[in-house]
């Protein structure tokens, strides 16, 4: 069952290699698919099985050195360099059984381990520009599609406004639109179509990339692929639909856990899809569908994520009374002290803090912890260089479709609002919705800072606006919760 379903999903996955052996050439393309969901492992396998049911094929070992090398996820490391650098060489061995265009492919990746670990970045150089001699010379979708991948993974994809920066950026985009012209269904040209767009001003053409990866059906190793649609959801603000794809691929490592019979923990990006899930879930009103995410992260993490959910939530009396067994509780703890108004149990939170991290408290929820209890003592300008502290340490710390559980600058409006300066609020509120479009809680605190301005359409627009976002959710807000 798991094979036919890999098979369907991998039939618009091809490149022809030479070899009398269907079965070969059958376990050669799922190779490829499984490489393009960023399944390196089960990618390696079948290249391995293609090489078994035809040991001439020579383009089993390149694929083999494929899966061995480096993705935009997973760093080459020397061990794979090692295994790659042979892999390759067998291939070589074989190029006498081959085509020319498959040659080409060989002799490029040959190019990337022809010296030795030290010598890889450069030699990773001389592979891309073979990768782009090959593509432009063959039109082949799966060269271009390599191309792309390795450029994207060396220096990213750049952006001067609306336009990319550099030639490699544009050689990026060119050929995942070359290939989604003549192939909308491809799973990895969507994919990288996603990623190219993720830093983009204007994301808007990746998403039909997203569309299509969430119609697809995917088998449970291809799980990634139902995940990569969150990216694009989770920076255009669509949170809803964030989840909504979350959820398809922790269903799916579900199953893939069931099939091969090992802890979910142990899938390569379980805790990073379960991550995303939990955050989008975080950024909307439903208490109950985060509590779900939060008792997956738990699964993930040395702490308990059912108290930082209770206080997102307003539920202060369950996120004080929660067990604080290490600095992450206590800081949660704290912060929920100072909203139930116990200064007291806020100080000793703080001591333990301190105590913990040697004096002082480190990571955004502690920064935005003591900014809060600052502000409790008075000390406003304190407070206020807390806050800053917590915005540089997110800005450091999050990009692309990865969300603080707390904007920082959600937390340095509601300080602005209650400290009587609504211009500033408003200026910190729209910087959050910059960096986290339709943040409902945002634009909760935009509208009421707004509404001090004197601006009762704006701020009755922003109400509008924040209610559609907000509708049934489970959760009542105040300026008190920021």
């Amino acid at each position: 069952m798991i094979l036919a379903l890999i098979l369907a999903a991998a039939t618009s996955v091809h490149l022809a290699v030479t070899t009398a052996s269907p079965q070969a050439q059958a376990s050669f393309d799922r190779g490829l698919f499984l490489y393009y969901a960023f399944d390196r492992d089960g990618a390696a396998a079948a290249f391995e099985t293609a090489a078994g049911e035809d040991p001439h094929l020579a383009m089993a070992y390149w694929g083999v050195a494929l899966a061995d090398g480096p993705d935009l996820n997973n760093p080459l490391t020397s061990d794979r360099f090692e295994r790659a650098k042979a892999a390759i060489e067998r291939a070589g061995a074989l190029e006498r059984n081959v085509t020319p265009h498959e040659r080409a492919y060989i002799d490029a990746m040959a190019l990337r381990y022809r010296g030795t670990w030290n010598d890889w970045q450069r030699d990773d150089d001389a592979y891309r520009r073979a990768m782009e001699k090959l593509a432009a010379a063959s039109g082949d979708e799966n060269a271009k599609l390599l191309t792309a991948e390795a450029l994207l993974e060396h220096g990213g994809m750049l952006w001067n406004g609306a336009r990319p920066a550099t030639d490699d950026s544009r050689t990026i985009l060119a050929s995942i639109a070359s290939v989604l012209a003549a192939d909308p269904s491809n799973p990895m040209a969507n994919h990288l179509c996603i990623h190219a767009y993720d830093y983009a001003p204007d994301r808007s053409p990746a998403l039909p990339c997203a569309q299509r990866l969430d119609a697809a059906a995917f088998p449970p190793h291809a799980e990634h692929l139902a995940h990569v649609p969150a990216h694009y959801w989770t920076e255009t603000g669509e949170y809803g639909k964030a989840v909504a794809s979350s959820e398809r691929a922790y269903q799916l490592l579900l199953r893939w856990d069931a099939l091969a019979h090992r802890p979910l923990t142990a899938q390569r990006y379980a805790s990073h899809d379960v991550t995303v899930g939990y955050a989008a879930a975080m950024m909307l009103g439903n208490y109950q569908d985060a509590l779900t995410w939060s008792a997956r992260m738990d699964a993930f993490f040395p702490w308990k994520y059912e108290s930082l959910t209770a206080l997102r939530f307003a539920r202060y009396d369950l996120a004080f009374e929660a067990p604080a067994t290490g600095i992450f509780e206590q800081i949660v703890r704290g912060l929920a002290a100072l909203h139930l108004g116990r200064l007291d149990a806020a100080r000793s939170a703080a001591r333990e803090i301190e105590k913990e991290s040697a004096g002082t408290p480190k990571g955004y929820l502690a920064e935005l912890f003591m900014a809060r209890l600052t502000e409790a003592q008075g000390k406003t300008r304190a407070a206020r260089s807390w806050l800053q502290q917590a915005q540089d340490t997110q800005h450091a710390q999050y990009g692309a479709e990865l969300i603080p559980e707390i904007p920082a600058e959600e937390a340095l409006g509601g300080f602005l609002l209650r400290a009587h300066d609504a211009d500033a609020a408003v200026t910190a509120f729209q910087a959050c919705l910059d960096a986290y479009p339709n943040d409902p809680r945002a634009l909760f605190g935009l509208a009421a800072a707004l509404q001090a301005q004197g601006h009762a359409a704006d701020a009755a627009q922003t109400r509008t606006h924040f209610m559609q976002l907000w509708k049934g959710a489970d959760t009542t807000l105040t300026i008190d919760d920021f």
